[in-house]
């Protein structure tokens, strides 16, 4: 299994990025996934279809630090009979290669400014 690591200090508060959290952010980044709270506001597991992984929130400074890792499971290619008499080994591949990216860019969505401060609606 491949591993990614990714963390980032956020410039909000822990119960304001629970509550992104159990909502569909992450289902949206890796796709259908289920989540189960390990920690109450504070540390989370997820799995989805070939990935698992955890979402931990820690007070840092002026906001959180988010700390997200992702296991991956590896699609390891089937070789043929002729293949195998030759001595040949099965190629593995991440199923989601680009997992770090994705786990990125939830990091960049989730400390994007989403309402402009100071405006009536």
């Amino acid at each position: 299994m491949a591993t990614v690591e990714v963390s980032r200090t956020l410039v909000k508060s822990p119960p304001e990025l629970w509550a992104d959290l159990e909502g569909d952010c992450l289902s949206k980044a890796v796709g259908e996934v289920t989540i189960r709270p390990t920690e109450p506001e504070r540390a989370l597991a997820w799995e989805a279809d070939g990935a698992s992984g955890t979402a931990i929130l820690e007070p840092a400074g002026w906001g959180t630090k988010l700390t997200l890792t992702a296991e991956v499971e590896e699609l390891v290619a089937d070789l043929g009979f002729w293949a195998r008499m030759r001595g040949g080994t099965p190629a593995s591949t991440p199923r989601y290669p680009d997992m770090e990216q994705r786990l990125t860019a939830l990091l960049d969505d989730l400390g994007a400014a989403h309402r402009k401060p100071f405006v009536r609606e």
